[in-house]
């Protein structure tokens, strides 16, 4: 399902004719600084592919997935990339407080920096974007299946280079979990034969956690407070 879901959308995008297109799976989070976020990375993936100064799109179009919501990636010294100061990616000793992959791969880029990357094997996601031609490039790539997930195939397209991508890294989006203990399975998990979650009614008025976020939008939302950060493992 999560399969057809992803290439349902991608069909949209090519059949509308969207320019660009950010598609963000039902449970993601932000922080709230995102507008900021996203207008630095703008200007980051602009500078990093050599956008005409003319060119209207806001990150060009000189890719075909960018990924600003995603599990974690590797970064090593000689990964093409371009870094960017951004103090909202976390208050000193920030990194400590990563959780996941992501807590792993940022031994690369100095704390209260962020940077745009060629993404080398990116997981989750959570939030990517396309444009009108990649769209239908991951749709060539990914859309007989062949690969244990979705994420994984355009993972493998990335490293392949069949797909031009850039990932932002540490991420900008995550996933919203609801706190432990309450009956939450994911849908995937479901699918998966890993447990039967409880109805949403159960847990959506209690607070959840969402890794890697200093300030979560959900939580600021929701709950008018701060996401507790979730253990790191």
């Amino acid at each position: 399902m999560a399969w057809l879901g992803h290439l349902d959308m991608l069909k949209f995008v090519v059949a509308s004719d969207l320019d660009t297109t950010l598609i963000i799976e039902d449970d993601v989070d932000w922080d709230i600084a995102i507008k900021e976020q996203m207008s630095l990375i703008s200007d980051a993936v602009r500078n990093f592919t050599h956008v005409d100064a003319n060119e209207d799109a806001p990150y060009g179009r000189s890719w075909d997935i960018l990924w600003p919501g995603h599990c974690g990636e590797v970064t090593d010294p000689d990964t093409p990339r371009l870094e960017f100061e951004d103090t909202t990616s976390g208050r000193p000793a920030a990194w400590q407080l990563y959780a996941g992959w992501s807590k792993h791969s940022m031994h690369n880029i100095r704390e209260g920096y962020r940077v745009i990357q060629r993404a080398k094997m990116p997981v989750c996601t959570f939030g990517y974007a396309v444009t009108r031609e990649g769209a239908q490039k991951v749709l060539e790539f990914a859309g007989r299946g062949q690969f244990e997930a979705f994420d994984v195939a355009i993972s493998n397209g990335c490293r392949t280079a069949k797909l031009d991508c850039l990932i932002v890294n540490p991420e900008v989006m995550h996933h919203y979990n609801p706190p432990d203990g309450y009956g939450y399975v994911s849908g995937v998990f479901q699918g998966d034969g890993k447990g039967v979650g409880s109805a949403e009614e159960v847990f959506e008025k209690i607070k959840g956690t969402t890794a890697n976020m200093i300030r979560s939008a959900r939580c600021e939302a929701l709950f008018n407070d701060v996401c507790p950060q979730p253990p790191t493992p």
